[in-house]
């Protein structure tokens, strides 16, 4: 028998009752819709997550081709790439290959030595000119009134030095007749001893009248030299390659920048001697000599090989890029080239070491872009729609990090260097620019 409650009141059970006349509210719409979107959600996760397996297990191969992800919305690999270069001739052979560009052996930016404005120009861009021929001309007009002053003071000091020898010519006969003269007592001592100072003082005197008639001569070739200095000529044979200032403009020496002044008038070079300036890897420069024979391929025009010669190896080398610069003089160049074109150096090997097919093409491709596995060398291409293909490739000699193709490739095709290992078969690739 269950005991009452003390603390609750008797009559507080008496006093509960079942409402049975009020009305349960339903959900309002705000609340069914989100209860539809959470579990539509989760719906969706849920087939979503199914559809991915089996596509990834490859259960559902037609529905793999429609999730396709669009070509636009791919994130695309950045890769290096080189054009597989065809060759002929020696230059197929060659030890060593180099880049670099092509200057003359004698080149100048021609300026005045004297500060001054520009007054002429004779010379524009091409012109051919000659040693000593007159390029530019400065203002000078201040400079013709000081060489004329000095003239004047030179005329002057010519006409003192030629009327002082009437002097000493005069003073010399008067110390004759003197000296007759004392002989018969005509005169006394004291006269003819002050006809003898008048010859002395004045032979004395010769030697400073022909001091500042020297004087005389050096202003006014100093006058002369200030005056030439106004004339900018060319100091070699040669073409006239930059005018780097107009008529009116102020020119300094030294090049002090267009703040003050131009540096120079024009820049000259030596087209008939041209050489190109490479770089030469640390561990080729072995391979290297003076007097070696080269082939010039230049890159503005490529239907010509030109003939080379290693003039001179620089004995320093460039530690942060680990090359060695080489001087190689182009023997037979033409009109074509001009100083700063890009040109490619092949270095030959002995004569008695050419090979008997010297024209069949050949194909070389950077060594970086050849790669093997499971026996198959082959190489990736970028097409020209921007995708990477695979090529089967046959392999031969390496040289300076250069490979023979000798079959798989027909030149030109641009090849991926060091490819990364996610690339794959129709892949969008980006070149970087």
């Amino acid at each position: 028998m269950a005991l009452a409650n003390p603390d609750v009141p008797a009559d507080a059970v008496s006093r509960l009752r079942i409402r049975r006349d009020e009305v349960v509210r339903p959900p309002s719409s705000l609340s069914r819709a989100i209860r539809f979107l959470v579990v539509s959600l989760l719906l969706c996760a849920v087939c979503g997550a199914a559809v991915a397996g089996a596509v990834h297990l490859g259960w559902m191969p037609g529905l793999a081709a429609l999730l396709v992800v669009p070509d636009a919305l791919r994130s695309r690999p950045e890769v290096r790439v080189a054009a597989v270069s065809v060759e002929t001739g020696r230059s197929a052979d060659a030890t060593v290959v180099a880049t670099g560009y092509i200057e003359s052996r004698r080149q100048a930016s021609i300026g005045a030595r004297a500060p001054g404005r520009i007054q002429e120009i004779g010379v524009e861009e091409g012109s051919r000119v000659t040693q000593d021929q007159l390029l530019a001309v400065l203002e000078h007009s201040d400079l013709d009134a000081g060489l004329a002053a000095a003239a004047a003071t030179l005329e002057r000091t010519r006409a003192e030095q030629a009327e002082h020898e009437v002097l000493i010519s005069r003073t010399r006969r008067d110390l004759d007749r003197s000296e007759r003269l004392r002989t018969t007592g005509a005169i006394n001592e004291s006269d003819f001893d002050n006809t003898r100072f008048q010859y002395d003082a004045a032979v004395a005197r010769r030697p400073i009248l022909q001091a500042a008639t020297a004087l005389a001569e050096a202003r006014v070739r100093e006058a002369e030299q200030l005056r030439e200095n106004m004339f900018i000529r060319a100091p070699f044979d040669g073409t006239v390659i930059s005018r780097d200032a107009e008529v009116g403009e102020s020119i300094l020496p030294g090049g002090m920048g267009e703040a003050s002044g131009r540096g120079s008038v024009v820049m000259m070079a030596d087209l008939d001697h041209l050489e190109v300036d490479c770089d030469v890897k640390e561990d080729y420069i072995g391979r290297v000599t003076e007097e070696q024979s080269a082939e010039v391929v230049v890159d503005a025009v490529p239907d010509r090989r030109y003939r080379g010669r290693v003039r001179k190896i620089i004995p320093m080398g460039d530690r942060a890029r680990a090359t060695v610069k080489v001087k190689v003089e182009i023997t037979d160049s033409d009109g074509r080239l001009f100083p700063e074109m890009g040109s490619t150096v092949f270095f030959l090997p002995d004569v008695t070491q050419e090979p008997a097919e010297t024209d069949r093409p050949r194909m070389f491709t950077p060594s970086a872009a050849v790669s093997i596995s499971d026996g198959e060398t082959f190489v990736w291409i970028v097409d020209s729609q921007g995708r990477a293909q695979r090529l089967r490739v046959t392999a031969g000699a390496t040289h300076d990090d250069r490979t023979e193709i000798t079959e798989g490739l027909a030149g030109g095709e641009k090849v991926i260097l060091s490819p990364p290992a996610e690339l794959r078969e129709g892949l969008l690739v980006r070149i970087p620019q």
